[in-house]
């Protein structure tokens, strides 16, 4: 399975038509979409190209296109485009099983102590 990640700004702006709004607003958005061939991830990832955030000409938007062909990432400025494989979650610890687990641990230390024959 193969991820397709963005990193991008969006920008809301209310009043467009007033020069001298103080309204607008902008946060860095995070999306990934999974596919399941890497062929349809990078296809995707290519057609993400044409927001004008990312696409400044078009010489950099053909060597955009060769990046992620060849490297799976291209970046202009802050905004950003990742194709990545996905690996399974890892197993998170948390400190309330940590705890649960050296509890049993000490009930187990103190069962065997008790089958000492001294």
């Amino acid at each position: 399975m193969y991820a397709v990640i963005r990193h991008t700004f969006s920008v809301k702006i209310p009043e467009p038509t007033s020069l001298v709004s103080r309204k607008s607003t902008a946060n860095w958005v995070h999306k990934c979409w999974l596919f399941k061939k890497e062929l349809d991830a990078i296809t995707f990832a290519i057609s993400l190209l044409d927001d004008p955030l990312i696409k400044a000409n078009d010489y950099l938007f053909e060597s955009a296109i060769h990046q992620l062909k060849e490297n799976r990432f291209y970046q202009l400025g802050r905004e950003s485009i990742a194709v990545a494989e996905v690996e399974d979650s890892p197993e998170i610890f948390y400190e309330t099983d940590i705890e649960l687990t050296e509890k049993e641990i000490g009930e187990l230390i103190n069962d065997d102590s008790k089958k000492s024959i001294h």
